[in-house]
């Protein structure tokens, strides 16, 4: 048995021109038009519930029998009786048949692979932007799909967050397990982070950075980082018994002029700069573990909203 040809149907909308150059060939090889149109029909429905695939055109040994092979494994094959056996003549031109595209194919499958194209450029745009917003804030991500150069200043406050004694105790653990606890601490902070509508900016080692009062203005900033440093506070006990790590946090809140803006080409990232952002740094350093250590500036926009 020899393979003298095959059909590459990509869709059902190619069948027909498949059909029409099966029918050609046949017909080269003998068969009445009658026969192999008939042929042909049995098959149709086999093409079009399957495709996209390839139909193998097969010459058996005695070259007096072709058989049509669509799926072999599931005994999809059609076999028909040649009048006469083929010489290589025109087995040969069997074969060109088969080969030969035509015009209507070309254009068809070229829309096809334009089709093909378009849906995975899209498929990837989709994956860039989704991406891109979990990366940075929507309204970032938005501005920075129209070029724009993103460099805002704003009023806001600064959470420092520091998780002491972390590093004492991942020194003796594995990689995975480092990686395991803290990601199940951070998903508590993003729990707590999200909740009062403050912004998420990024982690650095095991340290926390987020900020309420951007991107967009909150008149009442001051009041969300503390109730959201206050909760972190509140929930390390739980945390502790959950993942068997003696830790506490050290959190520093500052209120002031911040500027924030998107930095790099591979990578970029929304970050704030400022000495609101250093001094907020400063009060999670010298800051006392389970407490919330505020500057002056942040007492008294809080007024007696909250006590010390």
């Amino acid at each position: 048995m020899i393979e003298i040809g095959r059909l590459s149907i990509s869709s059902s909308e190619a069948v027909p021109f498949a059909r029409e150059k099966l029918r050609a060939a046949l017909v080269a090889a003998g068969i009445r038009q009658v026969a192999a149109g008939h042929a042909i029909s049995l098959l149709s429905r086999d093409l079009r519930a399957r495709a996209p695939l390839e139909l193998v055109v097969l010459l058996e040994e005695n070259n007096k029998e072709i058989s049509l092979q669509i799926d072999a494994s599931a005994g999809l094959i059609r076999r028909l009786i040649l009048p006469a056996p083929l010489n290589e003549r025109d087995i040969g031109t069997v074969s060109e048949i088969l080969a030969f595209l035509t015009r209507d194919e070309l254009l068809h499958d070229l829309e096809r692979q334009v089709e093909q194209r378009t849906a995975e450029l899209k498929k990837e745009r989709e994956r860039s932007e989704r991406l891109l917003r979990n990366m940075l804030p929507d309204s970032i991500a938005a501005r920075m799909k129209d070029n724009e150069v993103i460099a805002d200043h704003h009023v806001a406050s600064v959470l420092f967050i520091d998780i002491v004694g972390f590093t004492a105790f991942a020194r003796d653990k594995s990689a995975s397990d480092v990686v395991a606890i803290l990601d199940r601490i951070f998903k508590a902070f993003d729990g707590v982070i999200k909740r009062h509508g403050l912004e998420k900016i990024k982690t650095i080692g095991d340290g926390y950075l987020a900020v309420a009062g951007l991107p967009h203005p909150q008149f009442d900033h001051a009041d969300r980082a503390v109730l959201a440093g206050l909760d972190i506070v509140g929930l390390i006990p739980a945390l502790r018994e959950e993942i068997g790590c003696v830790v506490d946090v050290r959190v520093g809140i500052h209120s002031g002029d911040v500027l924030a803006g998107v930095i790099g080409v591979n990578k970029p990232f929304y970050d704030i700069w400022g000495d609101t952002v250093n001094v907020a740094a400063r009060l999670e350093q010298t800051g006392t573990s389970g407490k919330v250590h505020i500057s002056q500036e942040m007492r008294d926009k809080l007024g007696a909203r909250f006590s010390t």
